[in-house]
């Protein structure tokens, strides 16, 4: 998961159904209920989401809503509702909120599940390679590139996709990342679910046509646990020399705990190795970290600065008064409390103090004072791009690789409030706190970090097994030292 404090919708007491059960009914919906649904989801939005208005103004929100409520009709079925109201959530600009049938927690098959697309793409752009298969066969050449779909062209197909993927503000780079993964889902989802699919490819010059069956949801969940338990042997952060002078700190996750060795721990002691080591170049791999714990951001930054420092601005949230639809919510286990300590201040806004990110954060005794290289991508997400954008405005590293997929003035987050349209079974899932970095300047409000030095991962490179972010990053270094 991607969110902070994700874990707090684990800890909602939820009453899971079946996917297949709810799929398989498909039941349509009067006018008058689908009514009364959309009047809860724009209330709950309202009164909760604390950056609805982030990167829109509110007449933009409110005619939107105006105009998607004119759309509905009677006898929608979840799915064809589900798609009328997914684009107003996306708009919102968020990557952290969530939206999906309340069944589906753990999948991102929410329609057409028995019949959805069997092989692994890799998208940049507007095109699409093929990576691989979920299936033991394919009839496509790793590397090929995808023409086009059922007779749809690719272009058209990542056009009519990409509106309905979250990200914060106007970024695209965590989009297509995010396509990358989960297309044969989008696909199914806001597409269709065929028997069979026709596929265009061209490997080389040659240009070739195929009839490749549907799958089954269940037969990319099983691929996709079997990676998932090759990965877990994987520690989520490690520190490794490169040469005399240079070392690699991969940190993949802000939230995981690597066996007998704690996140804390392991910063201190990797850091008096590279102390003692004399190490001049410090590289620091954040890339598909898509974040996790406030404090360890701000931990990890505090080691590559000498002097005391700013982290967070301020932790914004819509009120201190008990949602009018509380009834009709799961909320945190905590929301009685949490509620009265929200602070309210003299312009009116409500805010939360009780982040140690908000203090003044100070140096660690072994903190880094040579060059220092942070590797990102779209999927530096959530307390990864926090963390970028304050290494960023502090001038404390050269920023190599792709635009983080987290936005540079910081996000939505932290706690939740998951809200049921009663009628359609949709969840909303909306953060409840607006996190905001002490940053200032920046001349892309709507945007991530965008590094120093561009470097994209090709199809080539992955089939051939090559980093080309991280060789820039030496060379760079090499080049600088001579």
């Amino acid at each position: 998961m991607r969110t902070k404090l994700i874990i707090h919708l684990v800890a909602f007491s939820l009453i899971y159904l079946s996917a297949s059960t709810l799929l398989s009914a498909q039941p349509s919906f009067t006018q008058s209920q689908l009514r009364a649904d959309f009047n809860l989801f724009c209330q709950a939005l309202k009164e909760a989401h604390p950056g609805l208005y982030r990167y829109n103004k509110q007449n933009h929100i409110d005619s939107l809503f105006a105009q998607t409520e004119k759309k509905i009709g009677t006898n929608m079925s979840q799915q064809e509702f589900y798609k009328l109201l997914l684009p107003v959530v996306v708009q919102i600009k968020c990557g952290h909120t969530k939206f999906h049938p309340d069944s589906n927690w753990s999948t991102n098959f929410y329609f057409n599940d028995e019949k959805v697309f069997p092989w692994r793409l890799y998208f940049q752009e507007d095109r699409a390679f093929v990576l691989g298969t979920y299936v033991d066969k394919i009839e496509a050449p790793e590397g090929s590139e995808i023409i086009s779909i059922n007779g749809k062209p690719i272009s058209e197909i990542i056009k009519t996709l990409l509106p309905d993927f979250f990200s914060d503000g106007n970024n695209t780079t965590f989009k297509y990342i995010e396509m990358s993964h989960y297309f044969s889902a989008y696909y199914a989802n806001l597409i269709e679910g065929p028997d069979s699919f026709l596929v265009k490819f061209r490997n080389g010059e040659t240009f070739t046509e195929v009839k490749i069956p549907a799958i089954s949801h269940s037969t990319i969940e099983r691929f996709e646990e079997r990676i998932n338990t090759q990965n877990s042997s994987k520690p989520p952060y490690q520190l490794e020399m490169k040469s005399n002078e240079t070392a690699v700190l991969t940190i993949s996750s802000f939230w995981m705990e690597s066996d007998g060795l704690k996140f804390k721990k392991f910063l201190k002691n990797s850091f008096n190795t590279i102390h003692d080591k004399h190490i001049k170049n410090l590289i620091i791999d954040v890339r598909d970290n898509e974040g996790g714990m406030d404090r360890r951001g701000a931990l990890l930054l505090s080691y590559l600065m000498d002097q005391n420092f700013d982290y967070y601005d301020r932790l914004e949230m819509t009120q201190r008064r008990k949602y009018s639809f509380a009834n009709q919510a799961h909320k945190p286990s905590f929301y009685g409390i949490l509620r009265h300590l929200i602070s309210k201040e003299k312009d009116g806004t409500f805010v939360w103090k009780h982040n140690k990110n908000l203090r003044k954060q100070r140096p660690q005794t072994n903190h880094f004072s040579g060059n220092v290289y942070v590797l990102i991508n779209g999927a530096s997400f959530s307390v990864t791009a926090e963390f970028a954008a304050v290494a960023h405005y502090l001038k404390r590293a050269t920023f190599i690789g792709e635009e983080t997929g987290g936005g540079y003035y910081g996000n939505n987050s932290g706690t939740f409030v998951i809200v049921t349209l009663p009628n359609t079974k949709l969840n909303v899932g909306i953060p409840m706190m607006a996190y905001y970095t002490k940053v200032k300047g920046y001349p892309h409000p709507d945007r991530g970090v965008i590094p120093d030095y561009e470097v994209k991962t090709r199809i080539s490179d992955i089939l051939q097994g090559k980093d080309p972010v991280l060789e820039f990053s030496l060379k760079l270094i090499e080049n600088d030292q001579n």
